[in-house]
């Protein structure tokens, strides 16, 4: 058996020179994004002059040589090392900066590797600190060895273990995995709309530049409006889109969860993605603020949840802080719960109902809403839209009494479990001790009835439970405020 390499991180360390070309890369990415596709358009277009073809290769050159020089002197002016519970980055070019960062704020520590980084056998490592309004710090290109042992350190830190360590890998157990036909049942039973927005988007595109190409689409219109083509037209038109929508969806989910795993190792999870653009990512047990999960209608057939892990996060990089886990059974997420919150049993919690008035306020809303579109529609005639709109109020009518009866709380010793969902479900569960503040909120139409919204902060966001006694509420809020003065355990 080889021994593991062993590195001093006390002594300054710099980057691996692929650090170099991928800097270089994601400069001409950036460029080709922002600047040279529309450029070529315009080429291919014939809107150009004689010479644009020699000044885009001149500017393109130009760009990638300044990157080129400025990324290998900011290169071999950059180095990190830990000192003093510290990790320590220095990096600039005209003027110095140093970024010092207290191994304790550290939140996450991940790895990306792209086709570039595989190629070379290096990783990306990213940290997340919590608590700040800093953005999260990168090393953009480490060797592979070398990233796991910073990994290693910075993840068993303490004050006893010493800065020089030898990096072991440690057995991980497997907890779910997501194999190539559950990648297919994921991506089928996802959400469509966003897919189908970025189709709409490239359809209209392309009809508002057709004339650009010598196509006249008015003269195709007048022709799909003939009544014998018109349906069958249409039909074929939604059903193409629809198709399409889930092939793209499916294509998504692929290239984003290929090969995922979820393992427990250590005292944290370790989740790994990603089939160009793989991932790495840490979640220590007390980092966790908490553990969400939801499924919709087709989820709920097929008996598979959306699973999610928030930490600490702050404005700059909230969306970086969580950690989501499709296709897990409830199984899965019951084994992740035990971990995350010891003692947790699922069917221990006894739910109590938000007030009734909760599910009148929707009625209330819906039917002015719809009242508002029958309005618009009978002054303008279109009766077809009238009967649309009342189609629409028994769909709101019905999605809010589902809302209503799944909506619930339980707050017990240890926990905080919410429950919501309309066709779908939703489950989110905290640590009362993780509690940072409590809002209690109410507005005109509550106050007549005594009614509140109780609204629990922690350092990943907030929830709420509308509609609520007043008097149950500031019992709750006080019980809450207690546990967590007299429980002195860290909330991260």
């Amino acid at each position: 058996m080889s021994q593991s390499p062993q590195y001093d991180f006390s002594t300054p360390q710099r980057q691996s020179t692929v650090a170099i070309l991928l800097v270089v890369f994601k400069t001409l990415r950036v460029l080709f994004r922002q600047i040279a596709l529309p450029f070529l358009f315009f080429f291919f277009m014939g809107k150009k002059s004689s010479d644009f073809g020699t000044y885009f290769v001149i500017f393109i050159s130009g760009i990638s040589l300044v990157s080129m020089i400025y990324s290998i002197i900011n290169h071999f002016r950059s180095y990190y090392y830990i000192s003093h519970d510290e990790l320590i980055v220095h990096s600039g070019i005209l003027g110095k900066k140093k970024l010092s960062i207290p191994l304790e704020r550290i939140q996450s520590i991940n790895f990306e590797q792209n086709l570039i980084h595989r190629l070379f056998r290096v990783k990306k490592l990213k940290l997340d600190t919590a608590g700040t309004g800093e953005k999260e710090m990168e090393l953009a290109a480490i060797d592979s060895d070398k990233a796991e042992a910073l990994r290693s350190l910075l993840i068993h830190r303490s004050h006893t273990i010493p800065v020089a360590v030898a990096y072991s890998a440690k057995h991980d157990d497997l907890i779910f995995q997501l194999g190539f036909v559950d990648l297919i049942r994921a991506g089928f039973v996802e959400n469509h709309l966003k897919s189908g927005g970025l189709i709409f988007v490239f359809l209209w595109w392309m009809y508002a530049n057709l004339q650009e190409v010598g196509i006249n689409a008015e003269d195709y219109i007048e022709d799909v409006q003939r009544p014998s083509f018109s349906i069958t037209l249409y039909a074929l038109g939604i059903g193409f889109f629809l198709l399409l929508s889930l092939v793209i969806s499916m294509v998504r989910t692929i290239f984003k969860y290929y090969n995922l795993h979820l393992k427990r190792s250590g005292n944290g999870f370790v989740i790994q993605l990603g089939l160009f653009n793989t991932q790495t990512i840490s979640a220590l047990d007390h980092k966790i603020q908490t553990v969400s999960w939801s499924d919709n209608l087709l989820k709920k057939i097929l008996k598979i949840h959306d699973l999610r892990l928030k930490q600490a996060s702050n404005k700059e990089v909230e969306s970086k802080e969580s950690i989501t886990v499709p296709g897990c059974s409830i199984n899965h997420i019951e084994e992740v719960c035990a971990y995350v919150f010891p003692g947790w049993v699922k069917d221990d919690f006894r739910f109590s109902s938000v007030s009734k008035a909760y599910l009148w306020r929707s009625y209330y809303f819906s039917v002015l809403l719809v009242l508002l579109i029958i309005a618009i529609s009978w002054f303008f005639e279109s009766y077809a839209s009238i009967y649309a709109a009342i189609v629409l109020l028994c769909f709101l009518i019905l999605m809010s009494y589902l809302g209503y009866k799944k909506l619930g709380y339980s707050i017990n010793d240890k926990w905080i479990y919410l429950k919501g969902g309309a066709f779908g479900d939703k489950n989110v569960v905290s640590a009362i001790y993780k509690t940072q503040s409590i809002k209690i909120s109410q507005n005109p139409f509550q106050k007549k009835k005594n009614l509140v919204n109780l609204t629990l902060y922690n350092a990943s966001g907030s929830e709420s439970i509308p509609f609520i006694d007043q008097k149950t509420a500031y019992e709750m809020a006080n019980s809450i405020i207690f546990k967590v003065e007299t429980d002195k355990r860290s909330w991260m």
